[in-house]
Protein backbone atom coordinates (compact mmCIF):
# COMPACT_ATOMS: atom_id res chain seq x y z
CA UNK A 1 0.00 0.00 0.00
CA UNK A 2 1.23 3.11 -0.86
CA UNK A 3 0.46 6.17 1.22
CA UNK A 4 1.23 9.83 0.29
CA UNK A 5 2.71 11.08 3.18
CA UNK A 6 5.93 9.58 3.75
CA UNK A 7 6.33 10.03 7.58
CA UNK A 8 6.79 6.75 9.25
CA UNK A 9 4.36 7.70 11.85
CA UNK A 10 1.85 8.44 9.34
CA UNK A 11 2.20 5.72 7.78
CA UNK A 12 1.75 3.34 10.85
CA UNK A 13 -1.13 5.17 11.34
CA UNK A 14 -2.80 4.76 8.13
CA UNK A 15 -1.87 1.22 7.73
CA UNK A 16 -3.41 0.55 11.47
CA UNK A 17 -6.43 2.23 10.80
CA UNK A 18 -6.56 0.20 7.34
CA UNK A 19 -6.55 -3.16 8.89
CA UNK A 20 -8.11 -1.87 12.09
CA UNK A 21 -11.39 -3.46 11.80
CA UNK A 22 -10.33 -6.34 8.93
CA UNK A 23 -8.10 -8.65 11.29
CA UNK A 24 -11.16 -8.73 13.85
CA UNK A 25 -13.56 -10.22 11.17
CA UNK A 26 -12.37 -13.38 12.02
CA UNK A 27 -14.36 -13.35 14.92
CA UNK A 28 -16.80 -11.32 13.92
CA UNK A 29 -15.99 -8.50 15.85
CA UNK A 30 -15.36 -4.39 15.05
CA UNK A 31 -12.88 -1.94 16.83
CA UNK A 32 -15.71 -0.93 18.90
CA UNK A 33 -15.86 -4.46 20.14
CA UNK A 34 -12.43 -4.49 20.96
CA UNK A 35 -11.99 -1.64 22.58
CA UNK A 36 -14.62 -2.28 25.26
CA UNK A 37 -13.38 -5.31 25.55
CA UNK A 38 -9.67 -3.63 26.34
CA UNK A 39 -11.52 -1.96 29.03
CA UNK A 40 -12.53 -4.92 30.73
CA UNK A 41 -9.29 -6.95 30.50
CA UNK A 42 -8.73 -8.89 32.81
CA UNK A 43 -10.79 -8.60 35.50
CA UNK A 44 -12.04 -5.44 35.54
CA UNK A 45 -15.44 -4.40 36.37
CA UNK A 46 -17.31 -1.38 34.56
CA UNK A 47 -20.53 0.23 34.32
CA UNK A 48 -21.91 1.21 30.79
CA UNK A 49 -21.27 4.83 31.63
CA UNK A 50 -17.94 4.14 33.21
CA UNK A 51 -16.96 2.52 29.74
CA UNK A 52 -18.23 5.32 27.81
CA UNK A 53 -16.22 7.73 29.79
CA UNK A 54 -13.57 6.17 28.93
CA UNK A 55 -13.87 5.52 25.68
CA UNK A 56 -15.11 9.07 25.31
CA UNK A 57 -18.66 8.46 23.12
CA UNK A 58 -21.97 8.22 24.09
CA UNK A 59 -23.53 6.43 26.67
CA UNK A 60 -25.44 5.26 24.18
CA UNK A 61 -23.32 3.91 21.63
CA UNK A 62 -21.50 1.57 24.30
CA UNK A 63 -24.86 -0.18 25.48
CA UNK A 64 -25.11 -1.21 22.01
CA UNK A 65 -21.61 -2.63 21.24
CA UNK A 66 -22.02 -3.74 24.90
CA UNK A 67 -25.15 -5.75 24.29
CA UNK A 68 -23.55 -7.05 21.16
CA UNK A 69 -21.09 -8.68 23.05
CA UNK A 70 -23.30 -9.96 25.77
CA UNK A 71 -25.16 -11.57 22.69
CA UNK A 72 -22.28 -13.37 21.72
CA UNK A 73 -21.26 -14.29 25.37
CA UNK A 74 -17.64 -12.15 25.39
CA UNK A 75 -19.18 -10.26 28.15
CA UNK A 76 -21.69 -10.43 31.30
CA UNK A 77 -23.32 -8.54 33.63
CA UNK A 78 -23.00 -8.35 36.96
CA UNK A 79 -24.91 -6.28 40.00
CA UNK A 80 -23.86 -3.55 40.91
CA UNK A 81 -23.72 -2.44 44.69
CA UNK A 82 -24.13 1.07 44.07
CA UNK A 83 -26.28 1.28 41.29
CA UNK A 84 -29.28 -0.98 40.94
CA UNK A 85 -30.05 -0.27 37.07
CA UNK A 86 -26.60 0.14 35.85
CA UNK A 87 -25.03 -3.52 36.37
CA UNK A 88 -21.17 -4.06 36.06
CA UNK A 89 -19.87 -5.61 33.04
CA UNK A 90 -16.82 -7.98 32.78
CA UNK A 91 -15.38 -10.36 30.30
CA UNK A 92 -16.41 -13.49 30.25
CA UNK A 93 -13.57 -16.42 30.36
CA UNK A 94 -14.33 -17.03 26.44
CA UNK A 95 -13.84 -13.12 26.75
CA UNK A 96 -10.53 -12.65 28.16
CA UNK A 97 -9.75 -15.97 25.73
CA UNK A 98 -10.69 -14.06 22.89
CA UNK A 99 -9.25 -10.85 23.53
CA UNK A 100 -5.96 -12.43 24.68
CA UNK A 101 -5.98 -13.98 20.99
CA UNK A 102 -6.58 -10.58 19.78
CA UNK A 103 -3.63 -9.18 21.47
CA UNK A 104 -1.63 -12.14 19.96
CA UNK A 105 -2.89 -11.70 16.61
CA UNK A 106 -2.35 -7.68 16.92
CA UNK A 107 1.42 -8.12 18.31
CA UNK A 108 2.23 -10.16 14.79
CA UNK A 109 0.22 -7.74 12.66
CA UNK A 110 2.31 -4.71 14.40
CA UNK A 111 5.51 -6.50 13.61
CA UNK A 112 4.13 -7.13 9.83
CA UNK A 113 3.69 -3.83 9.19
CA UNK A 114 7.12 -2.11 10.67
CA UNK A 115 8.68 -5.09 9.03
CA UNK A 116 7.59 -3.40 6.04
CA UNK A 117 8.45 0.27 6.61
Amino acid sequence: MTVANTDSRYQVIWLMGSVADDYLKEDQLTAAHRAVMEFLYPHERLSVPAIAGKYRVSRQHVQVVVNELRAIGLIRALPNPQHKRSALMRLSELGRATFEEIRRNESALIDKVFAEL
